[in-house]
C-alpha cells in the first residue's frame, strides 16, 4: 500500500510561563530559562497508507489532538519529519478556520481558499454545502449566531466538500445528533470507497472498531500501539481499566476488570442435553454456564451477557435483572462456588461467528459498578445448515400471493 503520510521521531514541545511578563521578558533577554518544557508529543513513528481508515484513541491529554494539528499543517514539529502526500481537510476544534463575524457563506469563500479553490470553484460548491449542512435559511448570518451543531454542520460540509486526499476528523461527530452523525459516517464510508484516507479520533469505540482498518493508540504524548482495531482496542479498555483490575490477564487473553468479589472461573457453552458444544444450528437450544467463586461478601450481583458478531456488531444485551422475575443475589461468605445458568431455548442467530462478553456487576447501591467483567469470555459459531436467510437474525415468514389473474401469464410452481 502506498505510504501518504509518514511520521519520523516526530515530537512537540511547548514552553509553559508562569506568568505572561516572563514571555516578553525571555524574548527581550531580560531573563533565561523563565519557562518550562511541556512534552505534548514525542517520539512518534507513523507509516499510513492511501485509502485506510485510521482511528487514533486514547485518554485525555494523550497528545491526540497535538499530533492531528501537526498532520493538518496547524502547528509545525519541534523535532522529527513528516511528510504528507496530497490535499488535507480537517475538522478539529469546532469552529477552527471560521471568523465569527463572517457570513456563513463568507467562511465557505475563506475555508475554499485556504484549500487553493478559487472563487468561482467555491461558489459552485456553496449549494451543495448548504443543503449537506442543512443551513440555507441560515448561511448568509453570522456563524457566532449558530448554535454548536450548526457550526459542526457548515465545518464538517465545508471540509467534505472540497474533495481532500486526506480528511482528519477530530471527536467532531460527538457534537452532532444522531441522524446528521449517520449522515457524516455516510460521507466518511463515501469516502473511504473512493480510496481516500481518512483518520478518525473518537472516544466511542463501537465507531471505531466499525469504521477503521487500523488504530494507533496514545498516552502521554506516546504512541503505545498500532495495529488491528480489536486488539489495541482491547489494550485501551485495560489502561481505562487497570485501577480496577485485582489481577493483570495473563499474555493473550481477554480484557478483564471489576473490583473482584466474584470471580468467574470459566464459562461453559452447552447443547440442550448439556454437553459442550461449540457450533450450533439456527434456533437450536443454548445453555451458558458462568462458575463463579466468592472471594469476599456482596450484594445485589447481576449476572449477565453481551452477543457480538465476530465483526464487533453488537446483536444483543441480557441479564437476569432485566427478566420479567428480577434477581439480585448476595453472597455472605467467602469460599462459596456456584454456576449460573442462562437458557436460551431458540437461538435465532444466522450464520457466522459469535462471541460472549460477561458482565457481573453490582446493583446494590447506586450506578452499577463492575465485580467481574470480561470482554470476550467466550465464543460460539451458528452453522448454516437450517436456513438460507441473510443477516443477523432469522425470521419466521409466510408468503402468499394475492390477486393473481389465472388468465395472466403469471405461474405458481
Amino acid at each position: 500500500m502506498e505510504t501518504i503520510i509518514e511520521a519520523v521521531q516526530l515530537g512537540k514541545c511547548y514552553r509553559l510561563y508562569a506568568h505572561p511578563i516572563h514571555r516578553v521578558r525571555e524574548f527581550l533577554g531580560w531573563g533565561r530559562n523563565l519557562h518550562r518544557e511541556f512534552w505534548a508529543l514525542r517520539d512518534v513513528y507513523l507509516n499510513i497508507g492511501r485509502g485506510s481508515s485510521f482511528g487514533i484513541i486514547g485518554p485525555n491529554g494523550a497528545g491526540k489532538s497535538t499530533l492531528l494539528k501537526l498532520l493538518s499543517g496547524i502547528s509545525q514539529p519541534t523535532v522529527g519529519s513528516l511528510r504528507v502526500l496530497g490535499s488535507v481537510a480537517s475538522i478539529l476544534e469546532l469552529g477552527t478556520g471560521f471568523h465569527p463575524e463572517f457570513s456563513g457563506r463568507n467562511n465557505i469563500y475563506l475555508n475554499c481558499a485556504l484549500q487553493g479553490r478559487t472563487r468561482e470553484e467555491a461558489t459552485a460548491l456553496i449549494p451543495g454545502i448548504a443543503a449537506f449542512s442543512e443551513l440555507e435559511e441560515f448561511i448568509d448570518q453570522p456563524v457566532r449566531t449558530y448554535s454548536t451543531g450548526m457550526y459542526l454542520r457548515l465545518a464538517f460540509a465545508v471540509a467534505t466538500a472540497v474533495n481532500p486526499d486526506v480528511l482528519i476528523v477530530d471527536e467532531a461527530l460527538a457534537v452532532g445528533d444522531e441522524r446528521f452523525r449517520n449522515k457524516c459516517l455516510d460521507r466518511m464510508n463515501d469516502f473511504h470507497r473512493q480510496g481516500k484516507t481518512i483518520l478518525f479520533v473518537s472516544h466511542d469505540l463501537a465507531t471505531v472498531r466499525h469504521f477503521c482498518t487500523h488504530v494507533a493508540l496514545m498516552d502521554q504524548g506516546s504512541l503505545v500501539a498500532v495495529g488491528r482495531p480489536d486488539e489495541v482496542l482491547d489494550r485501551y479498555l485495560e489502561m481505562c481499566h487497570r485501577d480496577k483490575v485485582p489481577a493483570q490477564p495473563g499474555p493473550g487473553e481477554s480484557p478483564r476488570w471489576g473490583s473482584g468479589e466474584i470471580h468467574v472461573e470459566r464459562i461453559e457453552i452447552k447443547n440442550a442435553g448439556g454437553r459442550p458444544q461449540a457450533v450450533f444450528d439456527t434456533n437450536e437450544t443454548v445453555i451458558i454456564d458462568a462458575l463463579f467463586r466468592v472471594v469476599s461478601p456482596v450484594r445485589g450481583v447481576v449476572f449477565g451477557y453481551q452477543f457480538f458478531r465476530s465483526d464487533g456488531t453488537y446483536v444483543n444485551g441480557t441479564n437476569h435483572f432485566w427478566h420479567p422475575r428480577r434477581m439480585a443475589l448476595d453472597f455472605g461468605r467467602p469460599g462459596m462456588e456456584g454456576c449460573v445458568r442462562c437458557e436460551i431455548p431458540r437461538l435465532p442467530l444466522l450464520r457466522g461467528h459469535y462471541y460472549l462478553t460477561l458482565c457481573c456487576y453490582n446493583r446494590f447501591d447506586g450506578f452499577p459498578q463492575p465485580v467481574d467483567h470480561w470482554e470476550r469470555a467466550a465464543s460460539f459459531t451458528i452453522s448454516g445448515r437450517m436456513t438460507d436467510q441473510h443477516g443477523i437474525f432469522y425470521m419466521d415468514s409466510d408468503w402468499s400471493v394475492q390477486g393473481l389473474d389465472p388468465a395472466s401469464e403469471g405461474r405458481l410452481s
